[in-house]
Formats: C-alpha cells, sequence, structure tokens
C-alpha cells in the first residue's frame, strides 16, 4: 500500500512539473485527495540549458538527407565519403542481461522532426559492417512477444523494455551485437543562430543578406553603450576603399592619410588630433609653381619661407584649392628653403 502511495506522488509530482511548472508541495496522507495543480504556487519550470539548445534546429529537414550535412550525421552500413557507419552499440552491463545498449552517442535526431528519422535497431554478429543486410531488424512495437524497445534519441540508449527480451538477442546466444541506424544533430550549440536576417555565430553578428545595413535602433532617448575599459574598433582601409556612396556620419580609419575620417555628405574629412608632417623644397630663382607630396589646403597646411610664415592668398595659392599644386605669387630665390607643414 505505501510503495503504490509513493507511486502516485512522484506522478503528482510529474504532472505538475511539466504541465503546470510548479513545484509540488503537498504531501497528504495515505487516503486523502494531493492538492490540485492549479493550487500550486511556487513556480518550478523546467530548467532548458542555453549550451544543450540545438542552435540550428529549424533548418533541419523534414525528411532525412541520405548524406552527411553541416546539421545532420547520417549512420547507416558501409560508410562513405558521404555518411558513417551503422553504429554498433555496446551492452550496459549495469542493467539486467542484454536489456540495455549504448551508441555511446548522444543528440540523435527524434521523430519530431520526421516519422523517417526513427531508428532502426538491428541484431547482426559483433563486428557486422552490413548489418542492414544480414542481420535482423527489431521493430519497436516487437514480434508479439512483448519484446518491444524503446529510444533514448538525447541520451543514445536503446532500452528492451517489454516484459520479454527479443530471442534474437536473449541470454546464452553470444557473439551478437544490437547496431542502430539512423541521424544525430552535429550542428552549432547555443542560444543564437538566425534572427530574420541576422545570424549569431560565437562572437560573431552578421547579414545573410548581400550590402544590407545592420541597425542598432534605442527607443526614446536611449543610447547605444559600449560598456567596457578596453577599446572600440573602427573600420579599417585605405582611400580606394573609402565606401561609395557614402552616408553622412560614416567614419573610419584612413592607412593613406594616416588618420581617422569622417564623411560629412560632401566629403571625407579628418578628425581628432592632426597628425603633423612636412616635405622640403628649394628654390631656383625661377620656379613658382611647386608639386606637394599629398593633397592639401591653404588651411590646412603652413607654408615657411626661410623660417618666415607665408600668408595664403598673398604670397601663395593652392591651385586648385585643396591639391598638390602650390603656387607662390613670386618665385623663391635660389637657395631659398621652403617648408610646407601638412596639418
Amino acid at each position: 500500500m505505501a510503495a503504490s502511495f509513493n507511486e502516485s506522488q512522484k506522478l503528482d509530482y510529474l504532472w505538475k512539473k511539466v504541465g503546470y511548472g510548479v513545484a509540488k508541495t503537498s504531501i497528504p496522507p495515505p487516503g486523502s485527495g494531493s492538492k490540485e495543480a492549479f493550487n500550486e504556487s511556487i513556480a518550478s519550470p523546467l530548467l532548458y540549458r542555453g549550451d544543450l539548445v540545438w542552435t540550428y534546429s529549424g533548418d533541419i529537414p523534414s525528411s532525412p538527407p541520405s548524406n552527411t550535412t553541416s546539421l545532420v550525421q547520417v549512420y547507416k552500413d558501409g560508410g562513405g565519403p558521404g555518411y558513417s557507419p551503422t553504429v554498433e552499440c555496446t551492452e550496459d552491463l549495469t542493467a539486467p542481461d542484454n536489456q540495455t545498449w549504448k551508441t555511446n552517442l548522444t543528440n540523435w535526431i527524434p521523430t519530431q522532426f520526421g516519422t523517417n528519422y526513427l531508428v532502426l535497431v538491428y541484431v547482426d554478429n559483433i563486428g557486422s559492417t552490413t548489418p542492414q543486410t544480414t542481420g535482423t531488424r527489431l521493430f519497436q512495437a516487437g514480434s508479439g512477444f512483448d519484446d518491444t524497445w524503446f529510444f533514448d534519441y538525447q541520451a543514445g540508449i536503446l532500452n528492451f523494455n517489454g516484459a520479454t527480451i527479443p530471442s534474437v538477442i536473449t541470454g546464452g546466444i553470444t557473439g551478437k551485437s544490437v547496431y542502430i541506424v539512423g541521424y544525430r544533430y552535429v550542428g552549432q550549440f547555443g542560444v543564437g543562430g538566425n534572427t530574420g536576417n541576422i545570424t549569431f555565430s560565437n562572437t560573431t553578428i552578421s547579414s545573410s543578406v548581400a550590402n544590407a545595413t545592420i541597425t542598432l535602433q534605442p527607443t526614446g532617448t536611449g543610447l547605444i553603450t559600449i560598456d567596457t575599459t578596453t577599446g572600440l574598433v573602427i573600420p579599417v582601409g585605405n582611400t580606394a576603399q573609402q565606401p561609395d556612396p557614402a552616408t553622412l556620419g560614416t567614419i573610419r580609419y584612413n592607412t593613406d592619410t594616416p588618420a581617422v575620417e569622417i564623411y560629412n555628405g560632401n566629403a571625407w574629412a579628418t578628425v581628432g588630433v592632426p597628425i603633423i608632417t612636412n616635405q622640403t623644397l628649394y628654390g631656383n630663382g625661377v620656379q613658382n609653381t611647386f608639386t606637394l607630396t599629398q593633397s592639401t589646403s591653404s588651411a590646412a597646411a603652413l607654408i615657411m619661407l626661410n623660417g618666415v610664415v607665408q600668408l595664403p592668398g598673398v604670397a601663395y595659392v593652392m591651385t586648385p584649392d585643396p591639391s598638390t599644386n602650390l603656387v607662390f605669387s613670386e618665385a623663391p630665390s635660389v637657395g631659398d628653403t621652403i617648408d610646407v607643414r601638412f596639418l
């Protein structure tokens, strides 16, 4: 009587846990009714471990593939470049003789993804590579002698859960083994994957649409905050790699300048602390136009003649402005030193 009562309490626990997601608190004396599940008030949902979630389970096809893919590992006779051999199980010696067999592989795809994902069970000689051809198939419903089997797809365990063990594998028959034909999930694990056109892969967020823009859009007065003490890496490239067309506010690091630059809606402008470089030229008494090593404007350059700062628009001009053409109103004399500072 006590054992029956204990079993009913276990069932009541499972009913509340699975069906209602609540904890069982009532342990009434034998003969009295248990607290109804809807009267339990302490939440106790089942635990779903994020690291065990099949990230791309939604991409598992409803019909099993004939060959192994990036998501589905195929196990069947022979083995080859496109699939793996039928799995030979090992007996669980902690269970009654020949009752439980282990594939030693987890995450088999269950029939909820498609009826054809039902594993096939065979008995054949130990070491057989063709159990589907030379072995005896055991059906889930048994052979009429209550010799059914149950397969735990998550753990990869086969259990003969009927009253009897199939005759081809019962005690006294040696040199036999159990084989499994089926399919395992071998894709990525963890919370993530695809959300619309956004793909999450480990620490990378990307778009599955070519040339698409990824937008982070807070609501109201919210800000986008990167909480770190290290740094933020912006796009890096040379001038030829500037995006075209560019969007107002686009920021990047130009390796040709070299400097951080931002697109102001019309052109790329250097931002941040100026990087000063220089070029030295020499007058010959005749030449008044000089070619600079980099394009600049009269507002972004300091021109000195023998150490004296020259006034833009009076002593010299940039033609056009900006450009690499420095034009003096009078040709510098022989031996004059022209120092150009690029800001």
